[in-house]
């Protein structure tokens, strides 16, 4: 009993162990300018092609979204999703013959390399919609901040600057000097491509022409622009609230009536029982 027990531990301690190396080896690998230390330039060519023969706008919308963690694009997260899906399989596997105890666990064989496949999906996701929330919170801040700063007679690079100190986010994207100096439409245009939110993109159009406005025009535009960040993020918590009550009956109403079914049950059998026997 206790040798099983040791070795049961065993299993499980390096069952973890090659979840995490699988985990480390890709991130390193994905991570290389030039992944040529286990993945071939031809492999890596071949797959990137397989991956992108159709061209899906949900990935590229989602790959905006959460502002491309790491520089991944689609070949690298579908290449993590199979990696962890495999990696689960082949530890499944491994458990099951060195346990030996003559049942194969097929339900824990399809839902657990499953689970490992769309995690990264997952998490990918739930970044991505984290990120949106926290970028829509700063732009409706820096609207009214840079309202304020251009009415004091701020340049607008500078108040662009002090108007996203205070926020989370945003501030990481703000173009550099020497690249407002340089070009400020392509500033700006690159700006919008890093945001990647289309709150992001009602910003940088208002950003574009705010200058040749007047001042009440211009207190109007940014006061427009804030009203619809707000809206919109109104939009996504009235629309995650109702996805939550449609989570809530699925999963709870069904385990509810089973439950009260499987409780009725003797109470139900006995009433058969007793208008069977005095009525019958």
């Amino acid at each position: 009993m206790m040798a099983d027990a040791l070795m049961n531990l065993l299993l499980g301690i390096g069952a973890v162990g090659v979840f995490l190396t699988s985990y480390t080896t890709a991130v390193y690998l994905l991570k290389r300018p030039k992944r040529r230390l286990l993945l071939s330039d031809s492999f890596w060519r071949f797959w990137t092609k397989a991956v992108g023969k159709e061209e899906e706008e949900e990935w590229d919308h989602l790959l905006r979204k959460a502002g491309r963690p790491f520089g991944w694009g689609k070949a690298e997260w579908t290449f993590l999703q199979w990696l962890f899906g495999g990696s689960l399989l082949f530890i499944i596997v491994l458990w099951t013959l060195f346990r030996g105890n003559g049942t194969f666990p097929y339900l824990t064989f399809c839902i657990v390399p499953s689970l490992g496949y769309w995690l990264p999906h997952l998490l990918l996701k739930g970044w991505a919609g984290y990120r949106e929330e926290l970028l829509s919170t700063d732009i409706a801040r820096f609207t009214n901040r840079y309202l304020n700063l251009l009415e004091n007679q701020v340049p607008p690079y500078t108040a662009l600057v002090k108007a996203a100190r205070p926020t989370r986010l945003l501030k990481q994207y703000i173009p550099s000097l020497s690249e407002w100096n340089k070009d400020r439409f392509a500033a700006l245009e690159a700006f919008k491509r890093q945001l990647g939110v289309d709150d992001g993109i009602m910003l940088v159009s208002n950003l574009r022409t705010i200058e040749q406005l007047s001042a009440h025009q211009m207190s109007l535009t940014m006061q427009r622009l804030e009203w619809a960040v707000d809206n919109r993020r109104e939009f996504r918590h009235r629309k995650k609230i109702k996805s939550l009550g449609i989570g809530y009956s699925v999963i709870v109403y069904p385990a509810f009536y089973i439950g009260l079914i499987v409780a009725m049950f003797p109470w139900y059998k006995l009433l058969t029982e007793l208008l069977s026997k005095y009525l019958l």
